[in-house]
């Protein structure tokens, strides 16, 4: 049966070259290379069942699993319950750094053909400590064959409505030279989280033009938490601009709505963070309306963009929320092609070096 599954997954691998990795399999130990194999055969079944009722099935790329106290916040049966509500056929399984690595591959067992196995975020005290000893564990299971995607890493993080994280850990620092070298050399895509401040693009470009082979996705496209200082990215312009400079960066899409107010809770002072859509003084019926200027920069460069949740444990009450506005306000305001793009093939893409083909 190996063998055969090995067969049926070469034209998967073999009739489509990525510029990041011209052999995929080659990253990682050769005892992987068969179980890799069929996972990913189980991954496209999901894809296409979904397909079948959602037309437009979805690939989760940023889902935080875990607490900060090293256990599930739910059972997996929770969260598999919640995808099949929301047409969402793979989750790339991100856990807490307090539960480490290999809780991502315990948990994705549960669910091998739904579940994607993730290396941690890097979002809890041993990453901004700057641990060494952390990134030695993180690059040794980057290039271990047993995952297919790296999680969040954070930057500068603004306090949130879940957490309160007022940090900056330099792109161009220890740690992220070891995600980026490590993403460069195995074709793992890892999630940025870096608040688009105007003097702190710099050390991400830096870092963007040192690693050409890394596969970087900037979390949360598509918001300005601060006009004073956000001036040159978080316009579609601005964006636009990135994406013709640097050939490895991709986004995943603002999961907050319209009404979404930053800093969170504060009712004098505070400014509605999303730019994606166009603005009202008071919620409206029915979904969000992209800016027509955002909404040509999908079509433009759809191959560009990718979804996530953004849930953690605080937001978990919100995820059909996330997934309706997702599916409804940007994919249905776009061409097929161009929102099957950003549904699910360019996640596909990014997690396997293959461009997705039937």
């Amino acid at each position: 049966m190996a063998s055969c599954v090995g067969l049926l997954l070469q034209p998967v691998f073999f009739r489509h070259r990525s510029a990041f990795a011209q052999d995929p399999e080659a990253k990682f130990p050769t005892a992987q290379v068969e179980h890799r194999r069929q996972l990913l055969s189980g991954y496209r079944s999901a894809i296409l069942r979904a397909r079948q009722r959602w037309r437009l099935p979805i690939i989760d790329v940023e889902h935080h699993w875990g607490t900060g106290r090293g256990v599930p916040a739910f059972p997996v049966s929770d969260l598999l319950a919640r995808m099949d509500e929301n047409g969402v056929a793979l989750t790339w399984l991100g856990v807490n750094e307090s539960m480490g690595d290999a809780a991502s591959l315990q948990e994705c067992a549960k669910a091998p053909d739904r579940l994607v196995p993730t290396i941690m975020h890097g979002d809890g005290r041993r990453w901004h400590g700057r641990d060494s000893a952390l990134f030695r564990e993180l690059d040794k299971d980057v290039r271990s064959g047993d995952y297919f995607a790296m999680g969040e890493f954070e930057a500068r993080h603004y306090v949130s409505n879940t957490n309160s994280r007022d940090v900056h850990t330099p792109v161009n620092s220890e740690g992220f030279e070891t995600v980026f070298r490590a993403s460069q050399e195995t074709g793992l895509p890892f999630l940025l989280h870096h608040e688009a401040e105007d003097r702190l693009l710099p050390e991400l470009e830096q870092m963007l033009a040192r690693f050409p082979g890394a596969k970087v996705v900037w979390c949360h496209v598509g918001r300005n938490r601060d006009p004073d200082t956000w001036t040159r990215f978080p316009r579609a312009e601005g964006v636009r601009e990135f994406i013709r400079k640097y050939p490895n960066l991709y986004f995943d899409v603002l999961q907050a709505g319209s009404q979404s107010l930053f800093p969170p809770n504060k009712i004098f002072g505070a400014v509605r963070e999303s730019v994606l859509y166009a603005q009202s003084q008071s919620p409206v019926p029915g979904p969000a309306q992209l800016r027509p200027e955002w909404r040509q920069l999908f079509n433009d460069h759809a191959d560009r963009f990718v979804l996530g949740s953004d849930i953690n444990t605080g937001r978990w009450s919100n995820y059909s929320d996330v997934m309706g506005r997702l599916r409804n306000s940007i994919l249905a305001d776009l061409p097929l092609d161009k929102a099957e793009s950003i549904a699910y093939k360019n996640a596909w893409f990014l997690m396997t070096g293959e461009r997705w083909s039937e």
